[in-house]
């Protein structure tokens, strides 16, 4: 009996490798994914502002990457003896204004230097609400939780959305011609905002990805929210809240991902990475022992080999779990 659909998402006309620069950002399902592209040994950078939730946000800090732009002063407050910024995730929290600001100026700057060389920019929306700071009338990455009545609660509409991005795009190519972007839509469902404010606002990201891909070249659609919603439709397949995917439903997903944007020397490439990974995980019940030594040399070996015939991958974790 089948209780999923096993949905498989067309494959990407330009596929994704290891030689590849990728530039992840927005809502956490984007830090999944690309956690699984870091463990892979993928050259990706992952949300350089935190976590971002709305597309006006996301694209704020994508434009500010382009420019190079110092973050607006007004944007920094401070909340419980924490100084931290409107348009920056709860990570980026110090004790000074200084700190603070100048981690967000190091991060900008990593950031710019990593998309002007990237390949690929892969953006999730997570939910088209978003937060006016009253004070400065601007729309904000997180409100840090600042009373309520600090702020404006609003529901983008799909023009918004696509009139920014249109403009984004052609800014971002002109920036970096070779960028292939890649949008997606957080299979994470915003139940504080209501079930029925959820899935309107899922709908409206979705309506709005769709005219983006289809008035922009080099941009393409990989169904994350489908795959969870629609595939595998299910809460065993969430954790305890009910809102986030859990780790087999990440694992879906990447595996329907690696199908959707891989090469087959990529697959092939990445097998071959797993191996070693799972073995550099590995617990010996006699670390001693002569096996246990033999087998850490192996893969040590096998190490250095793949570090030979593919310059560009480093397994500096793995071999010190080896030696």
């Amino acid at each position: 009996m089948q209780f999923h659909l096993n949905y498989t998402p067309p494959p990407l006309q330009q596929k994704i490798g290891h030689t590849d620069k990728i530039l992840m950002i927005g809502s956490c399902f984007a830090e999944n994914i690309g956690e699984h592209l870091l463990k892979y040994k993928f050259n990706c950078l992952i949300n350089p502002n935190g976590i971002l939730f709305n597309p006006i946000s996301i694209a704020a800090v994508l434009g500010s990457y382009i420019r190079n732009e110092n973050t607006d002063p007004k944007t920094s407050i401070k909340n419980n003896d924490r100084f931290c910024n409107l348009n920056y995730h709860g990570d980026f929290s110090f004790a000074t204004e200084n700190e603070l600001t100048e981690a967000m100026n190091s991060s900008r700057q990593s950031a710019q230097n990593h998309l002007k060389e990237s390949n690929w920019l892969i953006i999730t929306f997570g939910t088209a609400y978003v937060y006016r700071h009253l004070e400065t009338n601007g729309i904000v990455a997180n409100c840090h939780k600042l009373p309520q009545n600090n702020f404006k609660k609003e529901l983008l509409q799909p023009n918004e959305i696509i009139e920014q991005y249109n403009t984004l795009i052609g800014a971002l190519k002109k920036f970096n011609p070779k960028l292939n972007i890649l949008l997606t839509v957080s299979p994470v469902k915003y139940l504080r905002d209501g079930l029925i404010e959820n899935n309107l606002s899922k709908s409206i990201l979705i309506q709005s990805v769709h005219q983006i891909i289809s008035s922009n070249t080099n941009c393409y659609y990989f169904p994350a929210y489908e795959l969870v919603n629609d595939d595998l439709r299910d809460y065993r397949f969430y954790k305890e809240d009910l809102a986030h995917p859990n780790a087999a439903a990440i694992k879906y997903v990447w595996n329907k991902f690696s199908e959707s944007a891989f090469s087959e020397e990529t697959k092939k490439l990445n097998e071959r990475i797993k191996e070693i990974l799972l073995a550099s995980s590995h617990r010996a019940l006699d670390p001693e022992s002569e096996s246990h030594k033999q087998f850490k040399k192996m893969y040590l070996q096998k190490c250095s080999a793949l570090e030979r015939e593919f310059s560009f991958l480093k397994f500096n974790n793995e071999i010190k779990a080896f030696q």
